[in-house]
């Protein structure tokens, strides 16, 4: 996994909240450093790796599983 700035981190775990107000700032901070940990979120800019887990958790069947052996 490469490593991400707590900018992106941050910028993360602010959409996750705009998304939930439910969820407390320490969970949303670490579903971010979750969705970093997916090589396929983390390429993405941190808005859009958040609309695409929400999008894949609304299926009826979400698959977040490696695609690929790791990279690194």
């Amino acid at each position: 996994m490469k490593q991400l700035t707590f900018d992106w981190i941050e910028r993360c775990a602010l959409r996750i909240v705009q998304l939930d107000q439910s969820i407390a700032d320490a969970e949303a901070i670490d579903l971010a450093r979750d969705i970093a940990g997916f090589e396929r979120t983390a390429a993405m800019a941190p808005e859009a790796a958040v609309e695409f887990v929400a999008s894949e958790l609304s299926r009826p069947s979400p698959r977040f599983e490696r695609r690929s052996d790791s990279r690194t």
